[in-house]
């Protein structure tokens, strides 16, 4: 799955609860066990806030630091 601006702005079509489960299963798909098991903040809208706001290099920055957590799970 490619994750650039367009995938975060159908994401933020969502409704909350699914927005929750694509964040907790990206999440863990990448290796970031510790965020796959978080609650789900009560206020989503400051989630979605710091979606919108990402940049395309923010973005990029996010998924290779994914990757590295992948490869390090191994």
């Amino acid at each position: 799955m490619k994750i650039d601006k367009n995938t975060i702005e159908r994401v933020l079509n969502m409704n909350d609860e699914q927005l929750w489960k694509t964040i907790q299963y990206v999440a863990k798909k990448s290796g970031q066990q510790e965020f796959s098991n978080m609650e789900r903040p009560t206020d989503m809208s400051k989630v979605r806030q710091a979606l919108s706001m990402l940049s395309e290099e923010d973005i990029q920055k996010a998924v290779d630091m994914m990757k590295r957590g992948k490869k390090n799970e191994r």
